[in-house]
This record gives C-alpha cells, structure tokens and sequence, in this order.
C-alpha cells in the first residue's frame, strides 16, 4: 500500500487499484495519474531539468548492458546485497533509470519483489521494456517517498548526488524501511575529481570520505559496511577528468559520455581489472580510495 500524496492518509493507495479503481485513495478518493501505464506522484516534476537531463537516457542505455561500468558495478551491487540482505522480500530502487540495476537483481533474486522509481517516465518506458511487469515502476520525487514501513532494502545507486537535499532524502528511505530494514547508497566520491562530466551529469556534489556515512547516521541509520569502488581504475579516471578539464580551459567541449565511448577490446580489459576489484570487495577487501563510494546500512 502507498501513501496518498494529496491527504497524507498512510497505506491508503493499493498498487494495481482496490475494488476496480486505478491508484485510487480509498480515504479521499485522488486518483493518482498515470502516464502510460506508470502511476505518477509528482507529475508536476515530470520531463523537467530537474537533477537530470532526460534525453541522456537515449544514450546511456545503449552502454549499459555492455560497458565495463554499468556491468561490474551492478555485479558488485548484487553480491553485496547477498552478502548483507540475504532474504529481503520488497526491494525499491530510488531512480532506476532504465532499470539496468533492477534487470540485475531480477536476474540474482528472482523471488523477490522489485519497485523502480524515477522522476522521469522517459527512463522507465526503457525499464518496462526490460523488466516486463513482474516490476511495479512509479514516477515519484525521491525527497517525497510515498510510503511508510513498506520495504526490506532500499537502494539508490548514483543517484542522492543529483539532490540538493540529500539528507531529506535519506530520511525519506528511513521512513519507508521497515523496522530493521537496509539501505544501499553509491555515489561519486572525492571532490579533487570534479570535471565537466559532473557538471553535465547535474551533479551537486561528489562526497568527501566519511560524508555519506555521517550523514546517514544523522537520520537513524547503523553503518554496516562502506568501501570505495572503481579503486584500481582510479588512476586512469584522473587522467581522463584532467583531460576534461584541459579541453574546457582551451575552450574546447569535451564529451560527457566519452568515458563510455571506446573499443570493446579496451572495454573488455578493464572489465577484467574491475572484476577482479569486484572478487577482492567480496572476499572483505575495503578499498580507501575510489571514483565512487558505496555505503550499506541498517534502520534501526
């Protein structure tokens, strides 16, 4: 059950609709739109610029089956899930994109109930065409999670960086956990990295280390585990970024997409590096330094 975003009326919205009603509060009667078979609970939000530009899921769907990226950093989500949240029955994922994280989880844990949202329906037409409808996909505003005590795990992959405030995000996630659920969180870390990239990925911030850890301790939440990914990849990553920003001082526009943009030979061969990273995170190996950051934690 959801939360009804006109009345506030707690599990009052039935997914699929109740007694015939499509997303209907059974207290107030709103009906919440839907766009396309997607229920929306901030239309108002919908195709704005709003933390992302929408057009850029045209072309990050196209790497996100194959790069090196997408692949090694969905397989580490998944093993860290086993390994943490072993027997979560509702899994939500707070700006799923395209659903390249979801179709993973799908994959690895096909008993389990998986919920994609995002605040734009331009991504989740290309997530329901992976995903099928076995996924409840929403369009909703992750700083207004319509939900209270409703899921066992909780992740938001890439995504709180966009949020100017992400701290009410994270209270949000707590609310909608239940009583001793977990939350998965990733986000680029260390802001001696900052480039054009993040500048047309609409970032806010990259964390320092230690940031995202306070902060989801100020919100009720216990540290269970926390590393950096993309360590090993580290030092071409700041090569690439001072390229970024070499071209910018010139004058010259640098492709905010080009990290993805090279030959399946040179794709392949760090995928190999960042399985390997993947193999030694698994085995317990917590890595100081890294492109990203990647916190697990637990409601208290």
């Amino acid at each position: 059950m959801w939360n009804c975003p006109k009345c506030q009326e707690e599990g009052s919205i039935a997914e699929g609709g109740l007694l015939g009603t499509e997303w209907s509060c059974v207290s107030c009667g709103h009906a919440v739109p839907v766009q396309d078979g997607i229920p929306c609970f901030a239309p108002e939000l919908i195709d704005t610029m709003t933390g992302f530009d929408p057009k850029l899921f045209d072309t990050l769907v196209k790497f996100e089956t194959t790069s090196f990226w997408f692949v090694m950093r969905a397989r580490l989500l998944t093993t860290l899930l086993d390994q943490y949240f072993p027997s979560p029955r509702d899994f939500l994922e707070i700006g799923c994109g395209t659903g390249s994280v979801l179709r993973a989880l799908q994959q690895r844990f096909p008993q389990m109930r998986l919920t994609g949202s995002e605040l734009h329906p331009h991504g989740l037409a290309y997530a329901r065409g992976r995903l099928g409808d076995q996924v409840t996909l929403l369009q909703m505003d992750a700083r207004d999670i319509p939900a209270t005590g409703k899921f066992d795990v909780i992740g938001a992959f890439d995504v709180i960086e966009h949020i100017p405030e992400d701290v009410a995000v994270l209270r949000e996630i707590h609310s909608a956990l239940r009583p001793g659920g977990g939350v998965m969180i990733a986000v680029p870390q260390h802001p001696a990295l900052w480039s054009p990239a993040d500048d047309a990925a609409f970032h806010q911030r990259r964390y320092e280390r230690g940031e995202l850890e306070r902060k989801l301790e100020e919100v009720g939440f216990t540290i269970l585990h926390t590393t950096s990914f993309n360590s090993l990849l580290l030092p071409l990553m700041i090569l690439s970024r001072q390229k970024m920003l070499w071209n910018q001082r010139r004058g010259t526009k640098s492709d905010p997409l080009s990290e993805f943009k090279m030959p399946d030979w040179l794709n392949r061969a760090l995928m190999m590096i960042l399985g390997v990273e993947v193999q030694l995170t698994r085995a317990g190996v917590k890595w100081p330094v890294g492109g990203s950051r990647i916190v697990l934690a637990q409601r208290e």
